[in-house]
């Protein structure tokens, strides 16, 4: 009798040499680290976001051989600039999101919705439309989308602000891993696999550039030791936490792992 596990080909490990990435959100914090986990791996690392000079930065950490895009996701001649310039890109990762218009649910308008949609839902929908042909063209691809541990359950309002209730975001996070799941299930004979990954709280350090814009998450030291009690592993996420979780499921030793939801949350929803 055969054995049939002859015929299966020894794993390729975690390289990702001689690939490229594009990497969104990827001028501060998490997409930063992203972007560092692949490059380590080996891949050639292009970071889009909104603002230049945080891009800029990024890159200078990658060292050369890397490159940037200015663009906005929110915009639709992003992606058709993207489509023109023929740009191939092996691995893309979905990190750019938010709550744009984070407040009370009774007050969130229906632009509030359609504006968190946009950016968590449809805009990594747009970029696999763009770039999937090369893919498939390739017969290689790897798509992951950062959804967040509520898009598994709903944020405890006893860890919410007093008028921040994450309702457009918790429905789009939701949306996005139902998107993953579409997604995985529509290209996987093409040699493209699709995941999410989900995290759990990753706080901003104070001397990160992009605090600036958030400025209620600074300096509140009782706050961030309550959440870091919330957690079995005793503490918030770490931005490394997240680059090793994206570059697996990026790397040749993920081939067999789609339309998989990977929550790198500390234990948080195991309670």
């Amino acid at each position: 009798m055969t054995d049939p596990t002859r015929s299966v080909p020894p794993p390729e490990g975690f390289s990702l040499a001689g690939r490229s990435a594009l990497v969104t959100g990827g001028g501060t914090h998490l997409g930063r680290a992203m972007a560092l986990a692949l490059a380590a791996q080996g891949a050639r690392v292009t970071v889009l976001a909104r603002t230049e000079e945080f891009l800029r930065d990024t890159v200078a950490r990658l060292g050369p051989g890397h490159d940037l895009i200015v663009a906005d996701l929110m915009e639709e001649a992003t992606y058709a600039s993207l489509a023109a310039g023929g740009r191939a890109f092996d691995i893309v990762v979905n990190n750019a999101g938010g709550d744009p218009w984070d407040g009370a649910w009774e007050a969130q308008t229906t632009r509030h919705w359609l504006d968190t949609y946009q950016l968590n839902v449809v805009a990594p929908n747009r970029l696999a439309q763009v770039l999937v042909p090369g893919m498939i063209a390739r017969g290689w691809g790897r798509i992951i989308i950062i959804a967040s541990m509520y898009g598994i359950v709903a944020p405890n309002p006893k860890n919410r602000r007093p008028g921040l209730d994450c309702a457009a975001y918790t429905a789009a996070k939701h949306a996005s891993v139902g998107l993953m799941r579409f997604l995985a299930a529509r290209l996987g004979r093409h040699g493209i696999t699709v995941n999410a990954v989900s995290p759990g709280g990753f706080p901003l350090p104070d001397d990160d550039p992009y605090m600036d814009r958030m400025p209620w998450r600074k300096g509140d030291p009782a706050f961030r030791t309550m959440m870091d009690e919330q957690y079995p592993l005793g503490r918030s996420g770490h931005p490394t936490d997240l680059g090793g979780a994206v570059a697996f499921l990026a790397s040749p030793a993920a081939a067999w792992v789609t339309g998989h939801n990977l929550v790198v949350d500390g234990g948080f929803t195991a309670w």
